[in-house]
């Protein structure tokens, strides 16, 4: 139907459907060098979502997303350029103890952090890991529904 987005994961993945699907030169692991001592997150939040905070709790809440993930990805890998595996183990991790809505505002911040990289021309970025993760059926595909729930 014309005008209706598209509410599954799946439905939103480009070409590439899953990470054995990405050629070698185009996984984010490869791009680990261009973002070594760069904050991408922070790039992003300073531009597009602190400026829209409209209270001082909204900002501290943003912050508290942005400060778990990457609490998460420390010792991973870069914090721009996760694995759906990563975004797995968020979801399962960190994010479990939480309520469905908390945990819901969590996981909707990564993934508005990875359309961001997605597409943005600053960003290597040509799959979205959150979306592959959420396609394939474990932790993340819970959280993908428990966040369309939320909206």
């Amino acid at each position: 139907m014309a005008g209706m987005r598209p509410t599954e994961a799946s439905d939103l993945l480009g070409a590439y459907r899953d990470l054995d699907d990405v050629p070698d030169r185009h996984r984010l692991r490869t791009h680990a060098a261009a973002y070594e001592g760069r904050d991408a997150w922070d790039e992003w939040a300073s531009e597009h979502v602190l400026p829209e905070c409209g209270s001082e709790s909204g900002r501290r809440e943003a912050l508290r997303h942005e400060r778990r993930w990457k609490e998460h990805m420390e010792g991973r890998r870069h914090h721009a350029l996760a694995t759906p595996d990563d975004v797995d183990a968020y979801c399962a991790g960190p994010l479990a103890p939480n309520s469905g809505r908390v945990a819901a505002a969590y996981f909707r911040r990564v993934a508005a952090f990875y359309d961001h990289l997605l597409t943005s021309t600053g960003h290597p970025h040509v799959y979205s890991p959150v979306l592959m993760a959420a396609a394939d059926g474990g932790p993340a595909a819970e959280m993908w529904e428990t966040a369309a729930e939320e909206r």
